[in-house]
């Protein structure tokens, strides 16, 4: 989280509306990198979560 903190923080005052453009658009697409990074750790989360499940429930004796 204190990287999508310090990205949304632009890093050095913008000396003109251009640079302040500039620099907000590079700290979007370092946000949106980072957001599609998290996706995709989710994604295998998810994955694994239900290998994990499938498999105990795999184990367990019948009733």
């Amino acid at each position: 989280m204190n990287r999508i903190r310090k990205a949304a923080q632009p890093a050095r005052p913008a000396s003109s509306e251009q640079d302040r453009i500039a620099a907000l658009e590079a700290t979007i697409e370092q946000l949106q990198r980072e957001i599609d990074e998290l996706r995709k750790d989710s994604r295998r989360i998810a994955e694994l979560y239900d290998v994990v499940v499938e498999r105990l429930g795999a184990n367990r004796p019948a009733s």
